[in-house]
This record gives structure tokens, C-alpha cells and sequence, in this order.
């Protein structure tokens, strides 16, 4: 097997473990109630705060858009731990990394895990989260060519 053999198994094309990705965003007043009303988040605690779900979805939209280059490509699953709150007014940065990356010939493509962070922009990590997304192998790939 040849070593560019080697490559298209191990990884898509131009990504690495240890890739790093990030978005910043802010938390309006207006933003946070229109989702809020949305989803029937009440917020019972009398200021005004960002759900843990709108959070958490602004966090994963910053995935699909990182592997766009990779597609076609479909998410799996996703988990979330909420530390602090996001207030109205607030901004911060999403930050993910690539961590694991493994070839899974039976789903044809490579399961990408990232994990990452809200970062508050007074320095407070707000949220942790892990992704997995499913990468689909290239047509080029040389399992497909059998």
C-alpha cells in the first residue's frame, strides 16, 4: 500500500487531528427572546438568558460549516455539558477541535469527533460539548474503487 494509499484511509483529504475551528457570536436580547419563544422557554429566572438549547445549537451549527469542505457528510450524535449562563449582551467564541478521526468502512466514510467550547468573552467557558459526524468517502477512495 502506498503511502498516499495510506492517507486517503486514515483521514479526509486536508484534515488532521489536532484541527482547530471557531465562530464568534453574540447574544442579543432579541435573539435570546425570539428563540426562547420559539422553543416555549419560559425563563424562569427572571433576567434575561440564553436556553442551554440555543447555545448548544449555535455551538453545532459551527460544525456543519467546518466540514462543508468534506461533503458529503451528516451528524450522528452530540452531547453537552452547561457550566455557566449566557447573558443578554453577551458575546463569545466557539471553539472546536478535531480529536478523533476514524476510517468505518462499514458506513463508507470516516466518524470525525470534535470537541469543544463556548467561551464567554470574559475568559468563562460557558458550555462543553463532543460531536461526531459521519464523513463519507470520496468517490475516489480506494475501498470504493473495488
Amino acid at each position: 500500500m502506498t503511502s498516499e494509499e495510506t492517507s486517503a484511509r486514515s483521514a479526509p483529504k486536508g484534515m488532521r487531528l489536532g484541527d482547530r475551528f471557531c465562530k464568534d457570536v453574540a447574544f442579543t436580547e432579541g435573539s435570546i427572546r425570539q428563540f426562547a419563544s420559539f422553543v416555549g422557554d419560559s425563563n424562569p429566572f427572571g433576567r434575561i438568558i440564553a436556553s442551554g438549547t440555543q447555545t448548544f445549537s449555535m455551538m453545532l451549527a459551527a460544525v456543519p460549516d467546518y466540514l462543508a469542505a468534506w461533503h458529503p457528510n451528516v451528524g450522528l450524535e452530540a452531547s453537552v455539558k452547561l457550566l455557566r449562563p449566557i447573558r443578554a449582551g453577551d458575546s463569545a467564541r466557539i471553539e472546536w477541535q478535531v480529536t478523533d478521526i476514524a476510517d468505518t468502512p462499514k458506513l463508507k466514510g470516516w466518524i470525525v469527533t470534535v470537541s469543544g467550547r463556548l467561551l464567554r468573552s470574559d475568559g468563562v467557558v460557558a458550555l462543553t460539548a463532543t460531536s461526531k459526524s459521519l464523513v463519507y468517502w470520496p468517490k475516489s477512495h480506494p475501498d470504493l474503487a473495488r
